[in-house]
């Protein structure tokens, strides 16, 4: 799920890789990696009745990345900044409409730029191409199915400690997001530490694992972590807490 930076140096020309910034607009027009497009988190969310960040439409995922020169011959590689998750919820958006050759970049853009390597303000043009949704529902789940595996399945609050005092989803244990990101630009961990830490943490290999933060962004770098760690059955949240309050579910 990771691409390295020296990876990356040597094959930003390459036609057959899309990247995409996730830092939004405006950071992205003052520099970014030569040949990306800016992809801000807004674009591959829809806001529901109760400010819950939901994904969008299959409609609308075709659409935005055919014509970000999106099919499933090109590999995707999304960067953003150190200890944003902005970055894992948008690579986690194209895994679930089917685009498995999705990679995070393993550093933030700030130590690309401290590495030496390029940068410009240059707009890349894509060529428009066509992009077929997939949808792999194993990795998502909404409030109505969790809600009956509340006592199955290991539930994990990628909030803050404040945060999850406040009120959590019932049965839920915690695990900040930060707690998995890496030292010296590194968005994430090693997987080795990664085991290492969810071992302690006790989260078994064998069961489902749900992922939920507030809108489902930190709760998005959490399933990566654990990705990266090796758990296979991991499903993301992607409504969180705000869906879960919205609807007036018991918090825990």
């Amino acid at each position: 799920m990771l691409v390295s930076y020296q990876w990356l140096a040597e094959h930003y020309n390459d036609p057959d890789v899309i990247i995409l910034d996730s830092r939004g607009n405006v950071p992205y027009s003052y520099a970014h990696i030569p040949n990306s497009q800016s992809l801000g988190i807004d674009k591959v969310v829809k806001i529901n009745e109760h400010g819950a960040n939901l994904v969008i439409e299959s409609g609308q995922a075709a659409t935005l990345f055919g014509l970000l020169g999106i099919d499933e011959s090109k590999t995707v590689i999304i960067y953003g900044d150190y200890l944003d998750p902005s970055a894992a919820r948008i690579a986690w958006t194209f895994l679930y409409f089917g685009h498995e050759k999705t990679k995070i970049l393993d550093v933030g853009i700030t130590t690309w730029q401290k590495k030496g390597l390029p940068v410009t303000r240059e707009i890349s043009k894509p060529m428009v191409s066509t992009f077929t949704p997939k949808i792999n529902s194993l990795i998502r789940i909404e409030a109505d199915e969790l809600y009956k595996k509340l006592d199955t399945a290991i539930i994990i609050d990628a909030r803050s400690f404040q945060e999850f005092m406040a009120g959590k989803i019932p049965n839920a244990i915690l695990f900040p997001f930060t707690d998995g990101v890496g030292e010296g630009g590194l968005l994430f961990k090693e997987k080795d530490e990664l085991v290492q830490i969810f071992n302690e943490q006790q989260i078994p290999q064998d069961k489902e694992l749900v992922c939920y933060c507030a809108l489902g962004h930190r709760a998005a770098n959490v399933f990566t972590q654990l990705r990266l760690a090796g758990y296979e059955n991991v499903r993301l949240y992607d409504g969180s807490i705000a869906d879960w309050i919205g609807r007036r579910l018991s918090l825990g």
